[in-house]
């Protein structure tokens, strides 16, 4: 848990003190946005050994230049297992969906930006079942599913391109969701017989400015 705890310490405090560095605004400055942001790309999830890709989205309210709350909402996947004969195939799919909501603190840098933040809600963990057969395509199921408390503490950094647009370059965030450990083992998110699990999210996009 130490490395988790200098992580949420970095991500909180390298915004603050890069506003602290930034000096009087200059044109450049205060070309740079807004009173929100919406943000959507690609999102890669680790949890212990397995990779989940996905995506993420975001929507910011700013109240002033430096503090806004951020709704968030992401999903990743992963098939646990598959296999296939004479055209016929099996798999089994995990899902990890996360509805968070919080504070996010900014520092602009010209166009671009550091940010951090805080977010609290809810996860969804399910495992599915789908078969493919020749001719009528692929039909799937759900086999179980369960709801849990999430939080997620991260940063990255935008790259501003104009004004309305930047590239969100990265985007690292540290997940806890609180399975307890028969979810977790029935939904195959993890094989961990703790009652919570650890993951680093990775996601990277578009970002518009209003």
């Amino acid at each position: 848990m130490h490395e988790y705890r200098v992580f949420v310490c970095l991500v909180i405090l390298l915004p603050a003190m890069l506003m602290a560095q930034s000096g009087s605004p200059s044109s450049a400055y205060n070309d740079a946005p807004s009173r929100g942001t919406l943000f959507g790309g690609y999102s890669y999830l680790r949890n212990n050994s397995n990779g989940f890709n996905g995506f993420d989205s975001q929507g910011t309210f700013n109240f002033n230049r430096y503090v806004g709350v951020t709704a968030d909402f992401g999903g990743n996947y992963r098939t646990l297992a598959s296999s296939s004969l004479l055209g016929f195939s099996a798999s089994a799919n995990q899902r990890l969906y996360t509805f968070l909501f919080g504070p996010t603190v900014t520092a602009p840098i010209g166009r671009s930006s550091v940010f951090a933040h805080a977010l609290f809600g809810e996860a969804h963990s399910s495992l599915g079942a789908g078969v493919s057969i020749p001719i009528i395509d692929g039909i799937s199921t759900g086999v179980t599913s369960a709801n849990a408390f999430a939080m997620a503490f991260g940063g990255g950094v935008d790259i501003g391109l104009s004004k309305h647009v930047a590239i969100r370059a990265a985007q690292v965030d540290f997940i806890r969701t609180q399975f307890n450990s028969s979810d977790a083992l029935a939904t195959g998110l993890s094989t961990d017989l703790g009652d919570h699990q650890n993951s680093f999210r990775y996601s990277g996009g578009i970002v518009f400015r209003f």
